[in-house]
Parts: C-alpha cells; structure tokens; sequence
C-alpha cells in the first residue's frame, strides 16, 4: 500500500513538473512571436478604383465582342502594371510625391485584377499614406485610359469609376501581433512537450 502511495506521488510530480515546462515554454514562445511582430509590424494603405473597358457592341456580332473584350482582361491588367502606365501616371502626380516614388515603384505598388465575366478592371495601388495610395491609383487609372487603346486598338473607350479618396483607403497593418503569438505559442506547446517528454525519459534511464 505505502509503495502505492509512493509511486502515485512520483506519477503526480513527473505530470506536474511536464504541466509546468509545457506551460513556461508555451508562453516564452508566445511572448516571442508577439514581440518579434511588434518589431517587424509595419502599415500600408491600399486605395481601389475601378476602370471598364467597352468595344461598339452593335450588330450580331456584339456577344463575340463583349466575350473577346472579357477574354483581355489580363491583358488589360498587365499593361495597367507596365512601366509604361507608371511612367505616364508619375507625371500626373504631385511634385512631393513625384520625388519620393519613381517609374519602377509606381508599377511595383500597383496592381490589376479582371473581374470576372465583366469589362471592369479593379486595379489598387499600396503606400506608406493614404493621400499617397489614393493619389497614386488615380493617376494609374487616369494614365491607363491613354495607354490601354493604344497597345489594343480593340479597346476604344475606358470609363473611369469615382475618384478615389484618401479616406476610402484601406489600413493594412502586417505582420499581425495576434497571429505570430499564436503560431509562437503553439511552436512552444510543442517544444515543451519534446522536453518534457525527454526529461521523463532521461530521468527515467538514469
């Protein structure tokens, strides 16, 4: 009986002691993931504004016509993210920005994406600021009504939708806190586990 007692005691402060370095490990990893984003955490904006692409649509041939014009829409989106577009947006743009972001930014901050089944183009440029990231989309989209007849002649009107505001843009803030304190606390749950384990068993050998 008293061996009983004694063992049950030791099987509770082994549990006890593998509970705690769990535990301690999954909180030290957690509080690292989160400071470690704390300390990468950066905020973007990302304004939207959209663009539609039209053809004559007359005749019996309309349908064919609306099809092939769906059908360019990655084609559409390319040329929107060309140097080209870039280089005619950036003269639109504002002296102080004109100066901090250059041609190859411009295009790299931007992107266009078809919607599908429709002539609309959603295209989104991503900055430090939200005048930026507005401004930027604005002068893209503008630029991309002069740029897009003139790489495909089959596009012969580009309508703008509205002017994108800088208080329409979107805050992005990465990486998230919340996430990487979660990933880190599960990468500790499980490193307290391996070490729990393999003192248990080390313990155990000796």
């Amino acid at each position: 009986m008293q061996n009983t007692e004694i063992s049950l005691k030791n099987i509770s402060k082994v549990v006890w002691s593998n509970i705690i370095v769990i535990v301690i490990a999954t909180l030290l990893f957690g509080i690292v993931g989160g400071l470690y984003a704390k300390h990468k955490q950066h905020t973007d904006y990302v304004s939207n504004r959209n663009l539609m692409t039209s053809s004559s649509y007359r005749g019996a041939a309309a349908n064919e016509e609306v099809q092939a014009n769906i059908n360019l829409g990655d084609t559409y989106a390319k040329i929107i993210e060309s140097d080209d577009v870039a280089r005619v947006a950036r003269q639109k743009l504002p002296k102080s920005l004109k100066k901090e972001y250059g041609t190859n930014q411009i295009s790299s901050m931007v992107k266009a994406h078809p919607v599908q089944q429709t002539t609309i183009l959603k295209v989104s440029a991503r900055a430090d600021t939200a005048k930026a990231s507005a401004t930027i989309v604005n002068a893209v989209t503008e630029a991309a009504t002069d740029q897009i007849p003139k790489k495909v002649p089959s596009a012969r009107k580009i309508s703008l939708f509205a002017k994108e505001d800088a208080a329409d843009a979107q805050k992005i803030t990465t990486p998230s806190i919340k996430k990487f304190t979660l990933i880190g606390a599960a990468v500790g749950f499980l490193v307290g586990m391996v070490l729990a384990f393999s003192v248990t068993t080390w313990t155990k050998l000796i």
